[in-house]
């Protein structure tokens, strides 16, 4: 017997140490392996080694369509919130100050609503800003609690959106100032007048396929006030709908029956909670706070198209301690304790729902679960059971099965393409203090996701004239074996090329590309709406003619062109032309966008004859007054001649009849080598246009233009 009991000692000591080898690795990559690090901003737009954000508490987070992870504000101690904007950047390890001030506490810069602006800015803020990515890869925040306008503390209702591409903010809803009450309007009806209340620690956020903004609860800026709103946004109306939930404060969960949707069934006022999107278009939350230290450990699932909720695993008995079995062992049993500012959390290729640690009335903690919607099971995959556990850092950059992070709340993390969980930041300590900026990597073991192709693209030039053409590069990662690009209103409409080029718009507008690419672990699908702008060409321009003197009609620029070929410096409205020959003129409009128009002109009467290299007029064009000079040539030698120089128009009129004599070419002279002559003449009161200068000696008769202009 005893035998026995050794063979199944050890085969459950086998069992353990195996889940605990599953269970992944922490890997310490950036920050002080401590708490309260001071930040290092470096220079605004550069990415250093050295840069790192302040040590931070609920900063606002974003993923962008490159996988780059963005930080957006925060709480550091001391109470002082911050509107910075980060960038980090995986494949370099390094941080890079985006955007915002390095002062803390500074009012919003609104500009006005609904136009972007380099110089638009949110105001400092913090505690629980809901966020958003939508289907085209624009930064949504809403609210917080901060500064306004003004630079008044308090919870915002403002909505910002930010354009990576460009570096704009721009208001797009709700109030420039603090504590605002919301207008909900009728519920399930979108109105332009309807807009929710102020709020913060609103971590419950969903973008839809329709690319809308769906956030639930939070809480208000009056103590004690906590809601179950469930609200949508529009950016293609500009408008909020109610969808859900009540409109009066700290409403009761109704729970009804586990797995059974239905019409009443509701989660009560709630904040800080975790938060989902399955592949079907439902929203999911789990746990959160309520009044009077109450925490959830409920998961509820929000089905958008019946408008429907229901209570889906976890308890509804208040703080529940939940149910931790062993590392890696997945059972409808199990689940995590009630918690709140349980914000970080992600959702895997696989389609699990991942979360790490928070905090409920008695304990902080960094265990680490995730759900499958497949199976309704919960698993426990690292970290402690235990409350309040200490970190151990290791060494900076190097995974180890050892290495784990504090336990910590109100931090935020993401997952990036290679199904590698990363969180940044958080609380360590009851009240304002002791909050991190460590950056840390998890590489998972048991749960971890298959690695499918990762879809990301760019275009040469995304903005492009009618009938030009454009070039896609593929930037996607996790090694794809194919492509296959999608191009709504493009020539081709369609291609299988990795990198395809030359795909033409003939007709102006807007157009959306759509790329999927696949791996041996699946594909992935990636669609950015109205990605492709393409404007019309401007009208084909009037040339007219007055004496010598073109004119094209009104454009924002010039170029003018003698046949086929720029005229250096030709970039004016108007041109006056100097010989005979085909001129164009190539306009240009606000978006760069050209066409042209092409006429021959005959100069009539006079023309240039015995165009002589020794003979030079300047400068030419003139303001009136220039100098003929001649070179002597070796034919001249031991001559003595008489030069005269005469002004004629371009029907051989004579406007200057006075002449000039000169000596030139002396055998003397030219025993010392070549040497020139020249002579200044005055025209400064005939008319602008062309003229021809006519040289005549006792053997030659020269005749150059010359352009009088202003």
């Amino acid at each position: 017997m005893k035998k026995n009991l050794l063979l199944i000692f050890f085969f459950c000591a086998l069992k353990c140490d195996m889940c605990v080898a599953q269970a992944g690795e922490w890997t310490w990559m950036k920050g002080l392996n401590g708490l309260n690090g001071t930040p290092v901003f470096g220079t605004l737009g550069v990415s250093d080694a050295n840069n790192t954000p302040p040590a931070l508490y609920e900063p606002a987070e974003f993923k962008d369509l490159q996988g780059k992870f963005w930080l957006f504000g925060g709480l550091r101690y001391g109470w002082t919130f911050y509107n910075t904007l980060w960038m980090y950047d995986e494949a370099t390890n390094e941080w890079t100050w985006e955007g915002g001030s390095s002062s803390p506490n500074q009012p919003g810069v609104y500009g006005t609503k609904g136009v972007p602006s380099v110089s638009n800015q949110p105001g400092a803020r913090g505690f629980g800003v809901p966020t958003w990515v939508d289907n085209d890869g624009l930064f949504w925040l809403f609210g917080g609690e901060g500064y306004d306008s003004q630079g008044s503390y308090g919870d915002m209702n403002d909505l910002w959106s930010y354009n990576v591409a460009t570096a704009e903010w721009t208001w797009v809803s709700g109030s420039n100032t603090i504590n605002q009450n919301g207008v909900y309007g009728i519920q399930g009806v979108a109105d332009t007048a309807n807009n929710p209340g102020c709020r913060h620690e609103t971590s419950a956020t969903w973008v839809s396929d329709d690319n809308s903004l769906w956030f639930f609860g939070g809480t208000g800026h009056n103590p004690g006030i906590f809601w179950n709103d469930l609200w949508k946004y529009d950016p293609s109306s500009d408008e909020w709908t109610w969808m859900s939930g009540s409109d009066s404060s700290n409403q009761l969960n109704n729970y009804g029956t586990i797995g059974v949707p239905s019409p009443s069934n509701h989660p009560g006022a709630r904040y800080a909670y975790s938060k989902w999107r399955d592949s079907q278009n439902n929203f999911w939350l789990f746990g959160g706070y309520w009044y009077s230290t109450i925490c959830y450990n409920d998961l509820w699932k929000y089905d958008s198209q019946t408008n429907e909720w229901t209570w889906m695993s976890g308890s509804n008995i208040i703080n529940d301690p939940g149910t931790y079995t062993a590392n890696c062992d997945s059972s409808i049993f199990n689940f995590p304790a009630s918690r709140m500012e349980n914000r970080a959390c992600w959702k895997d290729n696989d389609g699990k729902f991942w979360l790490f640690g928070g905090i409920n009335s008695s304990f902080a903690y960094n265990d680490l679960w995730y759900y499958d919607p497949s199976t309704n099971e919960w698993t426990w995959s690292s970290g402690s059971s235990s409350a309040n556990p200490s970190a151990i850092y290791g060494v900076k950059g190097v995974p180890n099965a050892n290495n784990h992070p504090a336990a910590y709340w109100g931090n935020v993390g993401w997952i990036d393409d290679s199904c590698q969980f990363w969180i940044f930041g958080g609380q360590n300590s009851p009240g304002i203090g002791n909050i991190s900026n460590t950056l840390w990597k998890f590489i998972p073991g048991c749960g971890a996701c298959t690695v499918a192709a990762q879809t990301s693209f760019n275009a040469a030039d995304t903005r492009i004239c009618e009938k030009f053409c454009t070039n896609f590069l593929d930037q996607s990662t996790n090694n794809p074996i194919s492509w296959l690009w999608q191009f709504p209103g493009g020539d081709p409409s369609s291609s299988t090329d990795q990198n395809p080029s030359n795909i033409c718009y003939n007709t102006p507008g807007t157009y959306n590309v759509t790329l999927i690419t696949t791996n041996a672990n699946g594909s992935d699908t990636l669609t950015l709406h109205n990605y492709i702008t393409v404007y019309p060409t401007p009208p084909i321009p009037t040339i007219t003619q007055v004496g010598y003197t073109l004119t094209s009609s009104a454009a924002s620029s010039y170029q003018w062109q003698l046949n086929s070929t720029d005229i250096l410096g030709a970039t004016n409205q108007s041109y006056t032309i100097m010989q005979t020959g085909y001129y164009t003129v190539v306009v240009g409009d606000s978006n760069g966008c050209k066409n042209s128009t092409t006429v021959y002109i005959l100069i009539s009467g006079v023309d240039e004859l015995n165009n002589d290299s020794g003979i030079s007029i300047y400068p030419n064009p003139s303001s009136g007054s220039f100098m003929v000079e001649w070179l002597n040539s070796p034919d001249l030698i031991g001559m003595v001649d008489e030069v005269s120089i005469s002004v004629v128009n371009t029907l051989g009129q004579k406007i200057f009849p006075a002449e000039e004599s000169r000596s030139i070419g002396t055998t003397t002279d030219f025993s010392e080598g070549v040497h020139s002559d020249k002579v200044e003449i005055d025209l400064s009161n005939v008319a602008r246009g062309v003229y021809f200068i006519e040289i005549k000696t006792k053997n030659e008769f020269i005749r150059k233009k010359l352009l009088i202009a202003d």
